[in-house]
């Protein structure tokens, strides 16, 4: 039965408990509905509730508890709810429970860890919550836990490392959470871990390392995050890390060259970051590596011209970056190159002609830079040049106009160009709006 959006629908009648076989009840965004009747837990069949969006609704029957066949229960958005029933554990065949955004609701019944057969719980946006029950850990069904924007949310309990069959945990914007429990290893079958903006939490369990089927570590904006554990090479299934905006880390681990499966590495805004391990370009799996704003990087690893695979590298405002590696052209997979405002580099090394697959490369802001490598038009790919703010740039190699692919070519601001190659303007595919001021 759908009755979803009947906004006027204050009351259910009584007699809905006569429909013995329902065996779904959508009251979805009935945002009149304040109660509903104790005739409900006759309704034996029922397997699908959605008390989603029921805005009014202040609390639910003890005799809910009753609907012994239910196996999805929504009640996300109902911000006057305040309490479930005590005998929740009666539901035995609840696999899903979704309660998002019941910001009214500050704790759950003990017996809810009793469930033996749920596997996801959506628990975000209640802010109230400030623990979890500490016998959470016997949910041992339990595939996916979302404690998102739970902003009171000070700590775990430990029995949560015996979710044995635990995929995704995600915990985003948890910013009182302090630290994990010790013996986060025992979560073997997690994929997915997700941290986005804890601020308070200084540090990640040396026993993370040991979580061989992570897949993806978000860890953005852990303002007191300073470093990661010395081990951490050991996360073989890692696929995408996240570290963008943890302002306070200083070095990355030796080992992490190691992270054989790894396409996307977000290092972005990283201000204390000054270098990174010298067998960097052991990620042979990395797709796309973002360094954008990291201040204080003065030089890459020789090694990541080994990143055979890299097609997007973000290098936009590292102002401490005088040089590129001089075999920077090794790179051949590259599509997306990004120097903007690297204001200190000074030259292009001259084999960055080979990058034979780059289609954009931007060198916006690139106040020293004095030239480009004589042989530019070997970058036959290439479709989008961005030069502009580069001030000392004197002239453009006679070679540039050898680029067949060149679409959007811009040099606006460079003030010391006086003037162009003078079949530049005859490329068919060159819009050429943007060439000076």
């Amino acid at each position: 039965m759908i009755l979803s959006n009947c906004e006027a629908l204050k009351e259910l009648h009584k007699d809905i408990g006569k429909l013995s076989k329902l065996n779904e009840l959508n009251l979805a965004f009935c945002t009149s509905l304040k109660a509903l009747p104790n005739s409900m837990f006759r309704l034996k069949e029922l397997k699908h509730l959605d008390l989603s969006g029921c805005i009014t609704l202040g609390c639910l029957p003890k005799s809910i508890v009753n609907l012994s066949n239910l196996e999805t229960f929504r009640l996300s958005m109902c911000r006057k709810l305040e309490i479930l029933p005590a005998k929740f554990k009666k539901l035995q065949s609840l696999v899903e429970l979704d309660l998002s955004s019941c910001s009214g609701l500050g704790r759950l019944p003990n017996s809810i860890v009793y469930l033996s057969k749920l596997k996801t719980f959506r628990w975000t946006e209640c802010f109230k919550l400030e623990k979890l029950p500490e016998d959470f850990g016997n949910l041992q069904s339990l595939v996916k836990l979302d404690l998102s924007y739970c902003s009171k949310l000070k700590w775990l309990p430990d029995s949560i490392v015996n979710l044995s069959q635990l995929k995704t945990f995600r915990l985003t914007q948890c910013p009182k959470l302090e630290k994990l429990p010790v013996e986060f290893r025992k979560l073997q079958s997690l994929v997915e871990l997700n941290l986005f903006e804890c601020s308070e939490l200084g540090y990640v369990p040396d026993s993370i390392v040991d979580l061989s089927n992570l897949q993806t570590l978000n860890l953005y904006k852990c303002l007191k995050l300073q470093n990661l554990p010395t081990k951490f090479g050991k996360l073989h299934s890692l696929v995408e890390l996240e570290l963008s905006n943890c302002y306070e880390l200083r070095s990355l681990p030796k080992s992490i060259g190691d992270l054989s499966q790894l396409k996307k590495f977000g290092l972005c805004n990283c201000l204390k970051l000054e270098n990174l391990p010298k067998k960097f370009g052991k990620l042979q799996s990395l797709v796309e590596l973002d360094l954008s704003f990291c201040s204080k990087l003065g030089c890459l690893p020789n090694s990541i011209v080994g990143l055979s695979n890299l097609q997007t590298l973000d290098l936009y405002g590292c102002l401490e970056l005088k040089n590129l590696p001089t075999e920077f052209g090794k790179l051949q997979s590259l599509v997306e190159l990004d120097l903007s405002f690297c204001s200190k580099l000074g030259c292009l090394p001259d084999l960055i002609v080979e990058l034979s697959q780059l289609k954009t490369f931007k060198l916006h802001g690139c106040s020293k830079l004095e030239n480009l490598p004589k042989q530019f038009g070997k970058l036959k790919s290439l479709e989008k040049l961005d030069l502009i703010g580069c001030s000392e740039l004197r002239y453009l190699p006679i070679s540039i106009v050898d680029l067949p692919k060149l679409k959007a070519f811009q040099s606006v601001g460079c003030g010391k160009l006086k003037k162009l190659p003078a079949k530049l303007k005859k490329l068919s595919k060159l819009d050429c709006s943007f060439f000076f001021d």
